[in-house]
């Protein structure tokens, strides 16, 4: 099968940002430029760029030009979070189980408005300082009602691999980190901050296998236990 002339043109710059032709940053060619090398109109060319914009190997500045980006695209990125104690100190106590349906929870949990889910808080502790709060919420399905125990649910994976069989460990998520200062007295008591403390706020969305919401969690971890370490594997 004939490629398109646009991919053609795609491929053979793409070639040229993989085997170092340019450096992140430099400015790349002009859609003049181009338009002369490969003889085609600007359309074309365009839609070449935009192509490999989208893809996150170029970015447009308008006035200025197309640059190569400073992403290391293709590149295996992993990150992690890094415990700034040892994991013997910690403990947990559970603060809440609660049944709600608050509508914006409920969006996040790909739930219906006449529904409910199940909201668990809790608290971590290392020697005795607490330096994170979770607010986890679940799909009623990965609760069995009523609950005797609370305590039972200082870990809720573990709770749920009993209950359902199901390895909370091994779901797809997606998490977002976000530094704020937060003003809600139950967080800062919590965390026995200032208002003049920061958080990380860390809000993650974990999947069943058939593209279901398992969990909806939001934590705040206090500033002095939060530090992330970002792996970036070499490209060749």
């Amino acid at each position: 099968m004939t490629l398109p002339k646009y991919e053609l043109i795609k491929q053979d710059l793409l070639k040229e940002i993989q085997d170092h032709k340019f450096s992140p940053g430099d400015k790349f060619y002009s859609e003049s430029e181009l338009k002369s090398r490969y003889s085609v109109s600007s359309i074309t060319v365009v839609k070449a760029l935009n192509e490999l914009a989208a893809a996150g190997y170029l970015y447009r500045v308008q006035g200025k030009g197309t640059f190569v980006s400073k992403a290391k695209m293709g590149a295996t990125v992993k990150f992690s979070d890094i415990e700034n104690h040892a994991l013997d100190t910690e403990s947990v106590t559970v603060l809440s189980i609660e049944e709600k349906n608050d509508p914006d929870i409920l969006k996040e949990l790909g739930l219906a408005a006449d529904q409910s889910y199940v909201q668990i808080v809790r608290v971590r502790k290392t020697m005795n300082q607490p330096f994170l709060i979770h607010f986890t919420h679940l799909s009623p399905d990965l609760v069995k009602m009523p609950i005797k125990n609370k305590d039972a649910y200082s870990s809720i994976y573990e709770r749920v691999r009993k209950d359902f069989g199901i390895d909370m460990y091994t779901l797809a998520s997606t998490e977002t980190n976000e530094i704020i200062f937060p003003e809600d007295p139950e967080i800062l008591n919590s965390l026995v901050l200032s208002f003049r403390e920061p958080v990380v706020v860390q809000k993650k969305h974990s999947y069943l296998s058939d593209g279901t919401i398992a969990e909806y969690v939001v934590s705040y971890k206090h500033w002095k236990y939060f530090k992330t370490k970002i792996e970036v594997e070499a490209l060749i």
